[in-house]
């Protein structure tokens, strides 16, 4: 498979998983019976979701849209260990349901994706690899979890708002369409060869 193909599919992973995110909203909203059969594909989806987001930092690194220092290998490690950690926990609320296993790795997995975004997307913004809106939507994804969960999060648990959290964070995957469409449509940005030393 050439490279171009290779570096595209990394995108289309991240599409896909943004795709699936926004596809679960729906069932979040109109079934939200936990005991539900139909709860039960929306953590399925939401799993699969996570494992295809994979592509979206591995695609940042894989373009040279940031260098590859420690900042973007944190971030990108942060992010993908987030990942893990939510569809690990998903696939433990189907297996293991009443172990509570779902619960101790899911919300974490949501803040270590966030943070690693946010650092990935800082990273791309100090590399100027990209230009104009492409160069902060991987920053973009991480800010829109925080921010719902401030705005959301924060006021239902000091008992004055209403908890809507997760079709908000269904809607996180409109962020990852638009990063994922950034990694298919933007050419690899050329390797600089190591300067020579003496």
């Amino acid at each position: 498979m050439p490279v171009s193909s290779r570096l595209r599919l990394l995108g289309m992973l991240c599409l896909i998983g943004g795709v699936l995110q926004v596809a679960d909203t729906p069932l979040d909203l109109w079934w939200s019976d936990p005991t539900s059969p139909v709860h039960a594909v929306a953590r399925l989806i939401w799993a699969i979701a996570n494992l295809a987001l994979i592509g979206g930092p591995l695609g940042i690194i894989a373009h040279r849209f940031v260098s590859p220092g420690w900042l973007t290998m944190a971030g990108a490690g942060i992010a993908i260990l987030g990942m893990l950690s939510q569809a690990s926990g998903m696939i433990s609320y189907l297996v293991f349901p009443d172990s509570g296993a779902g619960q101790i790795l899911t919300p974490p997995g949501g803040i270590l994706i966030a943070l690693g975004m946010v650092v990935l997307g800082i990273a791309t913004l100090l590399g100027k690899m990209l230009a104009g809106w492409q160069a902060w939507a991987p920053l973009l994804v991480g800010l829109y979890f925080i921010a719902q969960l401030a705005l959301i999060q924060i006021p239902f648990f000091l008992g004055k708002g209403l908890l809507i959290f997760a079709p908000l964070v269904d809607l996180w995957g409109l962020f990852w369409i638009l990063l994922g469409a950034v990694i298919v449509l933007s050419e690899a940005v050329p390797a600089q060869l190591p300067l020579a030393r003496t």
